[in-house]
């Protein structure tokens, strides 16, 4: 019967992304919610509309309401995400000050613990386990947000890393991760049509948040350890690249002497696009294989040993040192 449900869930949010794409794209040309180039950051030939990120959100939640008995949890994470999704908009449209939007980020991220939604490693006292996944969620929405700097780089990983935690649900039986999770890989594949190089409609800052906040709810969901006691570090695999860019974006700026979250060309995708002289479709394919590796890696620490996740860790942390030096020497304009 689950699997009847989880496919009815996919191929719901699947349509309803596909054939109610073009009407929100529609509104956001008749009301004017249109992202305009600016030359610098926003170099699109175009503007592009918003309101990516509403229908994938409404695409989301339709077959969990349909189908699934509302608990907690649920509860917590649908309530959280609806108040960011607003947020969002209005951020969208330079309606709030970067402060008010991180006061929201804390307001959002309060419900989701209070819902019960926490890291749980048991070896933390359960006062470490609420700093740290307070600082998990904050951090998560606001990668995703980072990220979201190039035509189909956002909803690709966001996609990516919600089938992996949708296979890892499926071993651990937990059926509300698994339809959360596979409603939320579908719905942003079919947006992908729209959103892929060159993109007909963004997600916008409420869609990125969002995903960072449902993504980042579901990494400390899901259980890892059942078969190997360090795997709980793959939620760090399964946002690897988000999370990479944050850093990256941050440190870059602030040697700079900017603020981090002030706008600038420092992402790791464009300095990598620059470098390699790719087109932003390659260069989102290219990052496209890389979270599939770091996804693989999730998947094998879930069934080997802890020498095993050691070595990916090594390797990945290694690696991303690399290619920051790397691309650190990039000149950006």
């Amino acid at each position: 019967m689950n699997e009847i449900v989880l496919v009815f869930a996919f191929v719901l949010s699947f349509l309803l992304t596909l054939y109610g794409t073009p009407l929100a794209q529609r509104v956001a040309f008749r009301y004017q919610l249109l992202d305009h180039p600016d030359g610098k950051l926003k170099k699109h030939e175009q503007p592009v509309p918003y309101m990516g990120g509403v229908i994938v959100y409404f695409s989301f939640i339709s077959p969990i309401s349909l189908v699934f008995a509302f608990n907690q949890q649920l509860l917590g994470i649908l309530f959280a995400s609806s108040i960011l999704l607003l947020v969002g908009l209005f951020d969208d449209f330079k309606a709030i000050t970067p402060g008010i939007k991180f006061l929201f980020q804390v307001l959002v991220t309060y419900i989701l613990l209070k819902s019960g939604i926490l890291i749980d490693l048991k070896f933390f006292p359960h006062w470490l386990d609420l700093g740290l996944s307070f600082l998990w969620i904050l951090t998560v929405i606001n990668a995703f947000n980072i990220i979201d700097i190039m035509d189909g780089l956002a909803a690709s990983i966001g996609a990516i890393s919600a089938l992996t935690i949708f296979i890892i649900s499926l071993y651990t039986s937990d059926f509300l991760i698994s339809i959360l999770a596979i409603s939320l890989a579908a719905a942003l594949l079919a947006f992908l049509k729209f959103n892929w190089e060159p993109a007909r409609i963004f997600l916008g800052d409420a869609g990125s948040m969002i995903l960072g906040l449902i993504i980042g709810s579901l990494t400390m969901m899901v259980s890892y350890t059942r078969i190997n006691k360090l795997a709980f570090v793959s939620s760090l695999f399964i946002l690897g690249i988000p999370l990479f860019d944050l850093a990256y974006v941050s440190i870059l700026r602030i040697m700079k002497g900017k603020m981090p979250f002030w706008g600038s060309p420092d992402h790791f995708a464009l300095r990598l696009r620059k470098k390699k002289n790719w087109s932003s479709r390659e260069t989102v394919t290219a990052i496209v294989g890389l979270q599939l590796l770091l996804s693989g890696a999730v998947l094998v620490n879930f069934f080997s040993t802890p020498g095993i996740t050691l070595f990916f860790s090594v390797f990945f942390v290694v690696f991303f040192l690399a290619l920051g030096v790397v691309l650190a020497r990039v000149k950006m304009e």
